[in-house]
């Protein structure tokens, strides 16, 4: 399929994109084929970031299958971060850190969804720029900047990072350009919140972050429950940015193989 068809069949079957159910059906196909990475002398990184009560993180675990490997979770709500605390203690796999990830380091507040009147256990719709109830002050810091101090001068791979930072997720990728290069798969959220007040405040915030993952090595696909279609260089069309909903996208390094175990030359799903 050519842009033009693509960008059609976007629009003719956007039900299939929305929400998390194509999200659950790349997860079967990622668990399914991606290697076991050998070498015993590289630090394998599994990171999962707004991980709210840590529901994602079983997912994070089939996918880095590794013994020698690392699960940073972040979360900053309260709220969350006390039923997380169980989830990591007597576990020397996995850290949390209660803090906001963004592309700079600062203080600043985090807040509820506007709408929302309570902050209860599970909340996920509270972040940087919420514009409801102030929930706490909190640090922000640029991811790569935590990897830098986690650890310094080890072989790493990130090998697999979700995003879902209602709205802020461009802005967290763009926090670890340093780290781009050792890292294999992202998942995250790309979705209206971008263009309200929760996303980065620039015009065609999805073709910014598409275009900054194709200069750093990445190819951007939109996630659907039939199809992982591309959206970068050639396959870009505005219609991505006009038309956007609840939904995430999948980056994969430009030259990994793994794609064409997951998708056929049509963008369907091969399992």
């Amino acid at each position: 399929m050519n842009t033009l068809e693509l960008a059609k069949y976007y629009i003719d079957n956007k039900n299939e994109f929305q929400g998390e159910d194509g999200h659950n059906k790349l997860l079967v196909g990622l668990k399914k084929y991606v290697d076991i990475i050998n070498d015993d002398n590289t630090t394998i990184i599994g990171i999962d970031v707004g991980s709210c009560i840590g529901d994602y993180i079983s997912n994070i675990y089939h996918i880095c299958k590794e013994n020698n490997k690392k699960i940073l979770i972040f979360e900053p709500n309260p709220c969350n971060t006390r039923q997380l605390e169980y989830i990591v203690q007597n576990n020397n796999n996995i850290k949390l850190f209660k803090l906001c990830l963004s592309n700079e380091n600062k203080q600043s507040s985090l807040y509820n969804w506007v709408n929302s009147k309570d902050n209860n256990i599970g909340n996920q719709l509270a972040g940087l720029k919420c514009n409801g109830e102030k929930i706490c002050d909190i640090d922000v810091k640029k991811l790569d900047d935590i990897i830098d101090n986690e650890f310094k001068n080890e072989n790493i791979i990130i090998k697999f990072i979700k995003i879902d930072t209602e709205g802020n997720d461009t802005n967290v990728i763009k926090g670890f350009k340093k780290y781009l290069p050792k890292t294999k798969y992202i998942i995250f959220e790309c979705s209206d919140c971008l263009d309200d007040f929760r996303g980065p405040g620039i015009k065609n915030p999805m073709k910014d972050i598409v275009d900054f993952l194709s200069e750093n090595g990445f190819d951007t696909y939109r996630i659907g429950t039939k199809k992982l279609f591309k959206v970068n260089d050639e396959y870009w069309h505005q219609i991505y940015d006009d038309i956007k909903f609840w939904s995430n996208c999948f980056a994969i390094k430009k030259e990994d193989k793994l794609i064409e175990k997951l998708i056929d030359n049509n963008f369907n799903y091969l399992f």
